[in-house]
This record gives C-alpha cells, sequence and structure tokens, in this order.
C-alpha cells in the first residue's frame, strides 16, 4: 500500500552533527589552496537507517573556486574538496549543504579563511599585532620585530605569523616593551623590569647589557639615534646613554630629560637635536648631550626628524590639523612644507618613515602621505583611524588604529 511506503525524506532524524575538520580562520596568500575535509555524523536506528546525504560546496565570499562542488557521503565518512582562495575580500568563506535524499537541506555549515592580498589593506582584528607597541625592521639580514602584551615578537616566513622569542631574560620583572634597532644590526629591547636586553645576532640569542640604573626596577624608554648611540630615560631620573652597546653608561644633561626622549638626531657637525614626549621640547646640543638649548617652534610642536642633508623638519599641531616644518639653519627660521586637517589627535610615535627611496608620513586622525624629498606630499591612503604605521624589512606596511582593535596590512603576497 502506498501508505506503507517510506517517504525518504524523513528517514534521516535531527541527531545529526558534522564539522570542518579544517581550522577556522586559517590565514593564506590570495591565490592559495586549501584542501578541505567536511564530516557528516548520524545516529542511527534499525528502524530508521541512514542513506546517503549530498553535501554541497559553494563559495560565498572572497571569489574562490571549488575542485569539487557536490558529493555524496554516508553517516561517519568525509567529503573532500579543494579551495583556492579568491582576491575579491579579505574574508574567504565556503558554504557546505547537507541535502537528504529527497533533496531537502538538512543543514549547512561555514569554512572562514582570510587571504591576504597584492596591494590591497586587510585588516586583522585578532592576533598577537592587535596590540602593537614597538617595531624595528633589520633590512639587511631580513628580519623584523615586535612588541605587544608585553612580549617579543619575531616575525615568521609570512609577514602575517608573528612566533613569540622566549627567554629567561624575558621573564617577570623583565617583560619586553619596546624594540630598537642601531645601524649595525644590534636589538635593544627595554624591560618593565628597568634592563635593556640586547642581541648581536639578529635575535637568536640574547643577553642583558648592564642596568642603566642599578636600583631601580621600573620601566625605562629607550631610544637609538642616528649615530648608534643607545639613550635612555626613566621619570626621576637624568637621561643617560652608551655608545658601546650598552656595556657602559654616561649622564647627559639635566635638561636632556624635559619631556623624556622622543627623538635624537646628530647632524653632520656634531649638534644633536633632539624632541621630548611633552609638546614643544625642542632642544638642541653642541656639546655632546651635555646641556640643551630650547629651540622655539612654530605652534605646538610633537615631533623632529633629521634627513641626510640635516635639515629638520617637525610636526606642530595648528588649530583643527597639523602641520609640517622645515628649518635648513638648525632650528633658527622654520618655513611651513604641508598642513592637514585631523579627525583626532593622539602620541605620536612614528610619524616619519623611510623605506628605499619614500617616506611614509604617517599623521594620526589623517592617514598616510608618501614624499621623495619631504617638500612634497601626496596621499598615499588617507585613513582618519590611524594611529600609528609600522614598515617591515619587506616594505610592508603595519598600521594600528586608535582603539587597538584592528591592525592593517599593506603587503605585496606571492609573485
Amino acid at each position: 500500500m502506498a501508505a506503507c511506503s517510506k517517504d525518504p525524506g524523513i528517514r534521516i532524524t535531527d541527531q545529526y552533527s558534522l564539522w570542518f575538520s579544517n581550522m577556522q580562520g586559517q590565514k593564506v596568500f590570495a591565490g592559495e589552496s586549501i584542501d578541505v575535509q567536511f564530516g557528516f555524523s548520524m545516529f542511527k536506528t534499525e528502524r530508521y537507517p541512514v542513506d546517503s546525504v549530498k553535501v554541497v560546496f559553494n563559495v560565498t565570499e572572497g571569489g574562490g573556486s571549488m575542485t569539487v562542488a557536490d558529493v555524496w557521503i554516508s553517516s561517519d565518512e568525509v567529503a573532500q574538496t579543494t579551495w583556492t582562495v579568491g582576491s575579491d575580500t579579505f574574508s574567504q568563506v565556503i558554504t557546505a549543504s547537507v541535502y537528504d535524499l529527497a533533496g531537502k537541506l538538512i543543514s549547512t555549515l561555514d569554512l572562514v579563511a582570510y587571504a591576504f592580498r597584492h596591494n590591497q589593506w586587510d585588516e586583522v582584528t585578532a592576533g598577537p599585532e592587535i596590540q602593537i607597541w614597538d617595531l624595528a625592521a633589520d633590512t639587511v639580514n631580513d628580519v623584523t620585530f615586535m612588541t605587544t602584551y608585553n612580549k617579543l615578537y619575531r616575525q615568521g616566513a609570512r609577514y602575517y605569523i608573528w612566533e613569540e622569542v622566549t627567554s629567561p631574560l624575558f621573564q617577570h620583572p623583565d617583560l619586553p616593551r619596546t624594540v630598537k634597532i642601531d645601524g649595525n644590526g644590534i636589538l635593544y629591547v627595554s624591560t618593565s623590569g628597568g634592563n635593556i636586553i640586547r642581541s648581536f645576532d639578529h635575535g637568536f640569542t640574547w643577553q642583558a647589557s648592564t642596568k642603566p640604573w642599578s636600583d631601580i626596577a621600573t620601566y625605562v624608554q629607550a631610544y637609538v639615534s642616528n649615530d648608534n648611540r643607545l639613550w635612555v630615560y626613566t621619570a626621576g631620573r637624568p637621561v643617560r646613554y652608551s655608545d658601546d652597546q650598552g656595556d657602559t653608561w654616561h649622564d647627559a644633561g639635566a635638561d636632556a630629560a624635559d619631556g623624556g626622549i622622543g627623538d635624537i638626531f646628530r647632524l653632520g657637525d656634531g649638534t644633536l637635536v633632539r624632541h621630548g614626549l611633552d609638546c614643544c621640547s625642542l632642544a638642541i646640543s653642541d656639546d655632546d648631550g651635555q646641556t640643551w638649548t630650547p629651540v622655539e617652534t612654530p605652534y605646538y610642536s610633537h615631533k623632529v626628524y633629521v634627513n641626510g642633508d640635516d635639515e629638520i623638519f617637525i610636526l606642530s599641531s595648528q588649530g583643527t590639523g597639523e602641520t609640517i616644518f622645515r628649518s635648513v639653519d638648525r632650528g633658527a627660521s622654520f618655513t611651513l612644507v604641508h598642513s592637514v586637517g585631523v579627525t583626532f589627535r593622539s602620541s605620536y610615535d612614528n610619524i616619519f618613515t623611510r623605506f628605499g627611496n619614500f617616506w611614509y608620513v604617517a599623521i594620526p586622525g589623517y592617514g598616510i602621505m608618501k614624499s621623495a624629498d619631504l617638500l612634497h606630499y601626496e596621499n598615499f591612503r588617507v585613513f582618519s583611524d590611524l594611529r600609528t604605521l609600522y614598515i617591515d624589512h619587506n616594505g610592508i606596511m603595519i598600521v594600528r588604529d586608535k582603539d587597538f582593535q584592528s591592525v592593517w596590512y599593506y603587503g605585496v603576497g606571492p609573485g
């Protein structure tokens, strides 16, 4: 009788499970392939044996492709396909849809991956780089280090992979805070315990320098000037410096501590130019840092940079914008070079960054400008949430947002 025939659409019970064996959120380059495995399992009884189900794979985001679009499997079997990720979007998604023998949809499941693309801005919202605090790039030895979450990371073979550097020297209280590099490739990590940890072999081994202040166990700020001198500062103490990679330390003049250490440059004639972390703290020294003469700047200066021709550039707040000024007479006078409006103001960490033949000037609350001479500028990317720009040894840009919620990579990928 017809009433006794079984409807194949209801021969499968609701007691099932489905899964991808692949890790969610895998990171690859656009155009690369991922071998996908999808599993399906269902509770079976003698009265209602389970027949095959059809698994249909669809690319639902990113523009990629699949080698196998659909396949029939039984319970506890695995469906396989190869997914070549696309380049339409950073986020890549495929959906596995499971159908019973009658063509009725049982359920769906998504697999998400991320494809880093050629010359595109890719936003990352999870990973150690989200809280990036400092970065040191060695373009000679092809290595980049980052400090974040009070840890030190080394960039992996792919620019979006970060491997934690572990050492007994980086244990509490000496948690990594900043990482700097000098012109000889020597790395310096300042710690929350008042030490400077250094590496002479591109980060493979680490050793402690002589402690700048033997009686303190608090965070020290470090900076390497363009003459490879290592400078350190901590609140309530005079600025100190070392010309032998931290073996011995010397006191700079008392005025050197005004505003902490923002940037320090040495001119060709031996003059030192510095700007503290506080507003309007530009100063010069003609006696190797023992005495400092304040330099009056236009408006409210925050940052100083000196190019290879000993031209001094400063960034100053002016009204609702930021303005770059230039001096060719050791700060005796300044001329306006370029001005932009900003949506917010923040700390001024890495404003002038040179890579190759260009400077990339990152203004918090505005974005990134590109210049071949620091006199003429073009917008590289207007990005009102930008707080800081970092560039690794391959020229990959890493932008941190103002809320420490995202970083954006601008990379070149394979090919």
